[in-house]
């Protein structure tokens, strides 16, 4: 009997993916939405691709990552980190017999509701929100769910979101990269209600969703002191216990962390995580990081001014939403400014009428979808005096 094509990628994976507590597509919990398989891709491998083709992938070429709006091109954005943690998660899964498909579509997606300017953008629209609505908060690895459930889209269609299976959603919503853990377990019940998760922290439902977000500290701590070496000038040197543990450059500090993270799961198969002196080196590298990188001078200034850059275009919105009815909103009118235009033509191709949610709830999902550049054309727009006549 001849075997189908999908059939045959189902016996590659269950031959390659061999880690005892591993994910296999087989015994994905599915999609929200139920879909006919694909002939040929196994259901994360098609997430992977949904999520690469999607527009809101494409924007991160023009997201900060750490420095702000770079103009040099061998400045990292939230784009190359994505594939960064990408590629390094791939590696670390393969080593182990997980699920690189998995850790390929969470690591994909896992930025996708990171606003304009980095985290200076999302710390602005968490403190925005919160000023409408207090019970409201925008954290973006809980943003990126909504991204993939609600806005995301292909350019060919008019439907929103990407209609994921939900390990792929878990890993999204659990990576939060931020919080320094030297071990990391899949949580014992992972329920299904991924959107209603409020809190940062909760661990990812699979060991595939562990490895990503520790895998995401590995591919910024020396991609954003490399960044920060080359745009900010002279900066201290790394301490002397981060370049013996690690070494002096984001290659050898990649490689020992990878290892060290592949070794320590054999050691321990139902975590993932690093040893004592590797995790130690890794939080003073961190520590260095925000010393001198993340709150350098030149980056706070820069911080200020896109702040308030993107508090004219919250209470711009917020006042040119509140001052029409809810009938109105999302019509596009030719005669109206470019900001105007711009806001309404999102709300038309985002929201069926039926289906709109609340005044803020529509700013932060545009703001968020705004790229640097795209934010300051729109700010020019929206404050510079134009000529008359």
């Amino acid at each position: 009997m001849t075997l189908t094509l999908r059939e045959l990628a189902q016996e590659r994976e269950d031959k390659v993916v061999s880690h005892a507590f591993a994910c296999r597509s087989s015994a994905s919990r599915g999609r929200e939405i139920e879909e006919p398989q694909d002939p040929i891709r196994l259901c994360f491998q098609r997430d992977a691709h949904r999520i690469l083709h999607c527009t809101a992938f494409r924007r991160l070429r023009y997201k900060t990552q750490v420095i702000f709006a770079p103009e040099n091109d061998h400045v990292a954005t939230r784009a190359d980190h994505s594939l960064y943690v990408a590629s390094i998660a791939q590696t670390v899964a393969q080593a182990l017999g997980l699920n690189s498909d998995l850790v390929f579509a969470i690591a994909l997606g896992h930025d996708l509701g990171h606003g304009p300017f980095g985290h200076t953008g999302e710390t602005v629209l968490d403190a925005l929100w919160k000023k409408i609505d207090p019970a409201r908060s925008f954290q973006h690895e809980l943003h990126s769910l909504r991204v993939v459930d609600h806005l995301a889209f292909y350019p060919s269609t008019r439907r929103c979101g990407l209609n994921l299976t939900y390990e792929v959603r878990d890993g999204i919503a659990c990576h939060c990269g931020e919080r320094t853990e030297q071990y990391l377990y899949p949580r014992p019940k992972p329920g299904r209600a991924l959107e209603r998760i409020t809190a940062r922290g909760l661990n990812p439902a699979t060991l595939e969703g562990c490895v990503v977000r520790m895998v995401d500290r590995i591919a910024y701590v020396g991609r954003d002191y490399e960044d920060g070496m080359s745009v900010l000038g002279s900066l201290p040197g790394l301490p002397r216990k981060v370049v013996s543990r690690l070494g002096a450059d984001n290659r050898s500090i990649i490689n020992t962390l990878v290892t060290d993270l592949i070794r320590t799961n054999l050691k321990t198969p139902e975590r993932v995580g690093f040893s004592e002196g590797v995790f130690e080196a890794l939080k003073l590298i961190y520590e260095y990081n925000c010393k001198n990188i993340y709150f350098h001078p030149r980056l706070t200034e820069y911080a200020r001014r896109t702040e308030r850059m993107l508090k004219e275009i919250f209470w711009f919105e917020q006042r040119e939403l509140a001052a029409k009815k809810q009938s109105l909103w999302g019509r596009v009118i030719p005669a109206d400014s470019y900001p105007v235009r711009e806001l309404h033509h999102f709300i038309s191709k985002t929201y069926p009428v039926l289906e709109r949610p609340s005044l803020s709830q529509i700013i932060v999902d545009h703001m968020s979808m705004m790229t640097d550049r795209y934010a300051r054309s729109f700010f020019e727009d929206l404050m510079l005096p134009k000529p008359v006549g």
